[in-house]
Parts: structure tokens; sequence; C-alpha cells
């Protein structure tokens, strides 16, 4: 593949740092260049070797190079394509790693030059916990990484960001925009809405005696508020579309404890488990 000179990533946190680390261990860039509003950002990235060197003005970081990877919370990351616009090189590839992918990316085609070539992407891995603190070499190994496709995509920085994520380990999937936020509406934001929902709905003086099945299935939760936020209000009507279907399966479940039908209520059970257990040994 391609190797870089320089590689700019704004958002050296969780993903952008894993990131930073593969890159520079891989030897995929020759000097990558991490941007921070927060100085303790830059310092950490640095000294767990994600970055070469930390910057905090963003059109001053980006010039001259000729990859710059967006990895910021999704409104972040169309502010940044504005503020960079003009301060891009030719043929400087650009990609990024938001949650939803329909906005941004038809956002970043109406905005950067033609000579810039941009990519929407999203890995499908991550932690509730944030920053580079956080960040591993081994964060994207076997996951899914949503690579977006348009009839505006260049083909050989299609080809080149994909390769960055198979280096990292991750298992690229081409997919539309469209395609993509109606999946993670249903398999990552409403899991999230949920978990939030099931976690206000107990009593407080209750979670003291909370186990392992509670947090296991609330763990999403403790993700940063504000950056999930911005990813709901950005999928919005996905999102109150899984909802609505989410709505109706609870409905047949109380439908059935309420009229004492066990036979009906196991059957949905059975058929949770079912769906689940095949999605697990397929993903093993």
């Amino acid at each position: 593949m391609k190797k870089f000179k320089k590689a700019v990533i704004i958002g050296p946190g969780l993903i952008g740092a894993s990131l930073g680390m593969i890159l520079r261990k891989e030897k995929i860039a020759d000097s990558v260049i991490g941007v921070a509003r927060r100085k303790s950002t830059v310092v950490y990235a640095k000294k767990i070797r994600a970055i070469d060197l930390g910057l905090h003005d963003i059109k001053k970081a980006v010039i001259g190079a000729d990859l710059v990877i967006l990895a910021t919370p999704v409104a972040t990351i169309k502010k940044i394509i504005r503020q960079i616009k003009d301060k891009l090189k030719k043929n400087c590839i650009v990609f990024d790693v938001g949650s939803t992918k329909k906005e941004i990316v038809r956002m970043a085609e109406q905005t950067l030059p033609k000579s810039v070539k941009f990519v929407g992407t999203h890995p499908m891995a991550g932690s509730e916990k944030t920053g580079p603190g956080n960040a591993t070499d081994t964060l994207f190994r076997n996951s899914i990484c949503f690579v977006v496709k348009t009839s505006k995509t260049n083909t050989s920085a299609l080809n080149q960001v994909i390769k960055i994520w198979q280096r990292c380990s991750a298992k690229p999937v081409i997919i539309n925009s469209v395609m993509h936020d109606k999946i993670v509406a249903q398999i990552s934001h409403l899991p999230h809405l949920i978990a939030a929902a099931v976690v206000n709905s107990v009593q407080d003086d209750f979670l003291k005696f909370a186990a392992t099945g509670f947090k296991d299935t609330t763990r999403v939760v403790s993700g940063d508020p504000g950056i999930w936020s911005e990813i709901a209000f950005s999928n919005r009507a996905l999102i109150l579309k899984s909802i609505g279907r989410f709505e109706k399966k609870l409905a047949v479940l109380k439908k059935s404890l309420k009229g004492v039908n066990q036979k009906k209520f196991r059957h949905q059970l059975s058929a949770a488990k079912t769906k689940r257990d095949t999605v697990c040994k397929t993903q093993a």
C-alpha cells in the first residue's frame, strides 16, 4: 500500500490514538501529527507513541498532509471539514471515523475541493472509556469497519483507506451511507438508549444490589453523554423508527405477561435466544 509522508489525526482520543499507534507501528506514515484542544491529550498521545508531534492549530497542522483522519465527535467533524477545506493539498486523502455517515459524507463531498479525496468510515470498535489513555494497537482487531462508497468516491482513495483498516486487523465492509445509518440505529444506537432507560427505571436505592447481568447489560451507558447525544440527534429519524420497532416487541412481552400466556412469552424469549446465539456463533 501507499506510504504516507505526513498523516494528521484530528482528535487523538481512544479511536484516534489507537489509529496513530498502528500507523506508526506498521510504518504506514513517516510522521504522525496529533491535533487536540487540550495540551494533556497530545502530551499523553505522544507519551504512548501514538503520535510524533502534538499541535493545537488545526489549519496549520493539515498543511502538506497527504492523509488526514477526523476522529472527533460527529458534530465536530462537520465543523472541522469547513475549517480545513482550503488548507488541504491536492490528492490528500481524508477519512473520518464518525458513528453516523449520511450527514458527514454528504457534507464532505459538497464542501471539500474535488482535488481532495474523502472517504467516510466507521469502525465498530471502541469502549465506554474514552481518551488516549485507553488506546491500544489491538482495538480494531477482528472488528467490522464500515467504509462508505458513493458515486463521488475516488476508487484509489477508497482502496487505500480499506488497506489502512486491514492493516489495523479490521474487517472492512463497503456500504452506502443510508444503509449504514439504518444498521447502526438498530444495533448500536437503540441498545444504548434502551440501556439508559433501564438504568433510569431502577430505584436508586436498589442499584447497590446490581450484579454482573445488570452491569453487562448497561455497560454502554458509561459512555460520554455529550458524544452520544450528538450521535442520537444526527441519526434521529432512523433511531425513532428503531424505538418504534422495539416498543412493539416489548408490548408483545408485556401483553403475554399480563395475560398469563407463558407459552407465548417463552416463545419470544426462545426466538431472541436463537437469534443472538446465531450471531455470536457466526462472529466467534
